[in-house]
């Protein structure tokens, strides 16, 4: 989950595509070479139809981003279309109430002038006459008082009309409201249901990515196997089981085989050969605490499993709580709420696995391909109390969006602002609970993210140390020169071109350049010789604000001109082509100038950066927040509930297992054969299991 940082380039490529460990199939356990051949027809056969069945998923990928595009847009155009049926509303509302105002003059108007023509015309006709001084005086008043009404009744009337236009359009206009009301409401629910096929067909394709590779490393493991024993044919030589442990990426295959156990599991006990078994076997000590010693040493809760057909050498089932003690992934000291956090976004994780994921024997790896599990020694170490508090604090409480258990995802530092699903490439699929999310306070004019802010900016250019989390360290030879400035923005130009990006091995810096130019397209040729490089943010400009995200461009200024290329064209290029171990592991990062020959790249914030910000979480309960009030942060209308799965969780050891493996315990163990207990062993006893 939290990507650390040395593993961080190879981890994206493995969360982009949904690989898996080459354990994810079974070892191969093939005994001559015609059974390799068949075994490697077979399975080739299998690669093959996975194959079609990427291209088919990606196929449906491709036209459901389509559609989605084309309603998102479709919504946007009647959401404009509605906005503006309001503003013509109250812009007929104006008018009208304008025109009410002038009929209620015109009406007092009128009824003063029919008082006044009533008084006049009632008048006896000699007494007119006496008053006016002429009798075309007495003609043009009653005149006069004629013209006037009528002209007043025509302007009342015209004004009715006009308000009768106004309400018929004004009802045309509701009516048409609602239409698109409607469909607008339709068009929300049929992206609302396109986004869920995208996060299935996501899941569908990050399922077959895994079992392509795994069926590509069986290939090549058969091929290994088969080519041993010509090897072995050809010098007379002999095989043998051996007793070295080894890493796991490997596999006995290639080291022979040995006829007279078909592929069996041995149990030695203090040095004698107690049993070999096809069957899973099965270790539990009485106190719950047992040693695994492989490719290195480690101690466990729960039962340790060993199952040729699980893909792995080691499987460590356990309750839930007792798997969340050894998870990684938050350093114990930091405040309780931050932890109660961790604690409840990983089991939210681990359950989710359980319940729609998992990897057939197992539900869940014991690496950042899913949750960093290191077993007993989290809660052993220093503040270990105060990470198992955390645990037990909170058991049973799992995070829920419409009725399911979320993908909890998490990264380590989301440097202000977290990135919806659908906007990082280690994921690209759209989940509505992880949706980005502004993560800043505003202090002193500046704003600030949540993070721990002596980790949340910091240098990558030049490094000592492979991948240093705070601190700058820096050696002459990784300074960025101009002249590997040159070659990194040719890079994202030649990225930008052909979608794809070469090594310094592939194409030197000067053999980069003369291809460019060669199509009048190298740097130099759009700006001449290099005189400014700045990066510009999403929102424009290049000072952080709310709701900055991501470094959206990279501004070159030269003798000749300027031009923009795209920010993450550049990451791409500079973490293929910079030497050393220089890489820009964030989306959002900056570029500093120290002088014509020394440019500094900065990264903010650490990982994919989708869902909840372990370093924002640290802030945020410094600050005073609770952990509910965290996760409903980060996780975007998902609620706390209480869910129990109701059974223990199958952990796939990859960092401890190998061929052969010694178990020890301080109470007394247990060793079963399928589900019979066959054994019991002694505290002071070492059990050795070996994979033929």
């Amino acid at each position: 989950m939290r990507l650390l940082p040395a593993y961080s380039i190879v981890l994206f490529i493995i969360l982009l595509f949904g690989s898996v460990f080459v354990f994810s199939k079974p070892q191969v356990f093939a005994q001559t070479q015609q059974q390799i051949e068949q075994e490697r027809s077979q399975k080739q056969r299998e690669l093959e139809k996975i194959r079609k069945d990427i291209s088919s998923i990606a196929s449906s990928n491709a036209s459901l981003t389509t559609k989605l595009t084309a309603l998102r847009a479709e919504k946007s155009k009647m959401q404009k279309l509605l906005d503006s049926m309001s503003q013509d509303v109250k812009i007929m509302e104006a008018e009208a109430k304008k025109q009410e105002e002038e009929l209620i003059a015109i009406a007092n108007t009128y009824s003063l002038q029919q008082a006044l023509y009533t008084i006049e015309s009632q008048k006896n006709i000699l007494v007119t006459l006496f008053e006016s001084p002429t009798l075309s005086n007495v003609l043009d008043r009653f005149l006069y008082y004629n013209v006037q009404s009528q002209s007043m009744k025509q302007q009342q009337e015209l004004i009715e009309l006009k308000l009768e236009a106004i309400e018929s359009k004004r009802k045309y206009i509701a009516q048409e409201e609602q239409l698109i009301q409607k469909s607008l409401s339709e068009v929300t629910g049929q992206i609302a249901s396109l986004e869920d096929q995208q996060a299935r067909v996501a899941l569908e394709l990050a399922k077959n990515y895994a079992q392509r590779n795994s069926l590509v490393a069986d290939i090549s493991k058969l091929s290994r196997a088969a080519q041993a024993i010509i090897n072995s044919k050809t010098t007379g030589g002999s095989s043998s089981s051996g007793n070295s442990t080894g890493s796991g990426t490997g596999g006995g295959a290639s080291g022979g085989t040995n006829t007279n156990t078909s592929g069996a599991i041995s149990i030695i006990i203090d040095g004698t050969v107690f049993k070999k078994t096809n069957a899973v076997v099965r270790v539990s000590a009485a106190n719950d605490e047992i040693v695994l010693k492989g490719s290195r040493t480690t101690e466990f809760a729960g039962v340790l499993e060993f199952n040729k057909s699980s893909g792995m050498y080691a499987i460590n089932e356990l309750s839930m709580d007792k798997y969340l003690w050894g998870l990684a992934e938050m350093p114990s000291s930091w405040p309780a709420e931050a932890l109660r956090v961790q604690a409840i976004a990983g089991r939210s994780y681990a359950t989710y696995k359980m319940r729609y994921g998992g990897y057939g024997k197992f539900d869940i790896y014991d690496s950042t391909q899913d949750q960093e599990y290191v077993g007993l020694g989290k809660v052993k170490s220093s503040f270990g109390n105060q990470w198992k508090d955390a645990v037990t604090s909170t058991t049973h409480k799992v995070m829920e969006y419409g009725g399911k258990t979320i993908l909890a995802i998490y990264s380590s530092d989301a440097a202000g602002h977290t990135l919806a699903s659908n906007e990082s490439p280690s994921f690209g699929g759209t989940l509505a609970y992880l949706s980005a999310k502004q993560d800043r306070y505003l202090e002193g004019g500046v704003w600030k993210n949540y993070g721990n802010s002596n980790c949340g900016y910091w240098i990558i250019q030049g490094n000592l140390n492979p991948f240093p989390w705070c601190g700058v360290t820096r050696r002459s030879e990784g300074i960025n020169t101009l002249a590997r400035m040159e070659d990194y923005l040719n890079g994202a130009i030649y990225y930008q071109l052909y979608g794809k990006m070469v090594t310094t091995g592939e194409l030197s810096p000067t053999a980069l350049k003369n291809h460019l130019t060669s199509k009048n397209q190298s740097i130099i040729n759009k700006v001449g010789t290099i005189t400014d490089i700045r990066h510009e943010y999403d929102h424009g400009g290049n000072q952080i604000v709310q709701n900055t995200k991501f470094t959206k461009s990279i501004i070159v200024t030269g003798t000749t001109g300027s031009v923009t290329l795209s920010g993450p064209a550049f990451r791409v290029s500079y973490n293929v082509r910079a030497p050393y171990k220089n890489a820009v592991y964030s989306t959002l990062f900056d570029i500093k100038k120290v002088d014509m020959n020394n440019w500094e790249l900065w990264t903010r914030g650490f990982g994919h950066r989708v869902g909840m910000s372990q370093h924002g979480a640290y802030g945020r309960a410094l600050a005073g927040q609770t952990h509910e009030q965290i996760l409903k942060h980060y996780y975007n209308n998902a609620n706390v509930v209480q869910y129990n799965v109701g059974r223990n969780i199958r952990v796939g050891l990859t960092k401890v297992g190998s061929r052969v493996m010694e178990v020890s315990a301080g109470s007394e163990m247990s060793i079963y054969e399928g589900g019979t207990l066959i054994k019991k062993v002694s505290p002071s006893s070492i059990i050795k299991i070996e994979y033929n």
